[in-house]
């Protein structure tokens, strides 16, 4: 359905206006009121579906986002061979492996030439 209005629809909807203001004209008081009624209530319970919508809608956003940043955060790292363990520092740096410390270069390069082929 478009929404544009098309060149005879004005006078279509000037139709449509006589014939509603007129057959509200011919209601009787009784009936007038309970309709006034019937739209007033509809119109304060109408707000408050709104809110709720809005809370909801709000709090799923929250979720989603808390969602992805837990996601985002527990990411694995790329482990790092270069990087010594905290366990292994206390060997490389013992006062008995002062020769281990010195061919700290040489085991780097062995561990890049193990994971190259």
């Amino acid at each position: 359905m478009s929404a544009e209005l098309q060149p005879g629809d004005n006078q279509m909807i000037a139709r449509a206006k006589r014939l509603l203001d007129q057959s509200a004209a011919d209601l009787d008081p009784s009936t007038t009121r309970r309709l006034q009624r019937a739209r007033v209530a509809a119109l304060e319970a109408k707000p408050s579906r709104r809110w709720r919508m809005v809370w909801a809608s709000g709090l799923a956003m929250a979720s989603v986002g808390a969602l992805a940043v837990t996601l985002w955060l527990k990411q694995q790292l790329p482990e790092n061979h270069h990087a010594p363990l905290f366990e292994d520092i206390d060997l490389v740096l013992s006062v008995e492996n002062v020769e281990l410390a010195e061919d700290l270069e040489f085991y780097h390069w062995l561990a890049d030439a193990d994971t190259t082929g």
